[in-house]
């Protein structure tokens, strides 16, 4: 049984704010290989990381609560303007993607720690209790 006990993988505590910047991380990664193929002329390679980038990003909207005012209505514009860059609008933009996704992913990251510490703290609700949270998450 010890043998075994050597595969266990170390449970993962996940807050709100990791979540959001391994979504982030994942979609910022794929975008960047994406235009590294299509620049190579490998658009074919390049839309499986594409579709993978929108789903991560419709998750992002998706998860958008509007009860708290003004910042998550702009959060659904900002994700909007995304997907637009990510090939759901008419014209590829993954510069202008990128350039959105990393100056949010910035904001997110100085805002980390603190975040984290008012979900252990009980400020804010664990993730845990709302498992539909994690349903999208696949970074």
């Amino acid at each position: 049984m010890q043998r075994l006990d050597s595969y266990k993988q170390p449970e993962v505590n996940w807050t709100r704010i990791e979540m959001l910047l391994a979504a982030y991380d994942g979609t910022i990664a794929r975008l960047q290989v994406a235009q590294e193929l299509i620049e190579q002329g490998e658009m074919q390679r390049a839309q499986p990381l594409l579709f993978t980038a929108q789903r991560l990003v419709l998750a992002l909207y998706e998860g958008i609560d509007l009860r708290y005012g003004e910042i998550p209505a702009n959060m659904q514009k900002l994700y909007l303007f995304v997907l637009g860059c990510i090939g759901v609008g008419e014209k590829l933009d993954l510069p202008g993607a990128l350039k959105v996704l990393r100056i949010i992913q910035s904001g997110l990251q100085d805002i980390r720690a603190t975040a984290n510490e008012m979900e252990r703290g009980g400020k804010l609700a664990p993730v845990t209790e709302e498992p539909q949270l994690l349903r999208n998450i696949v970074a």
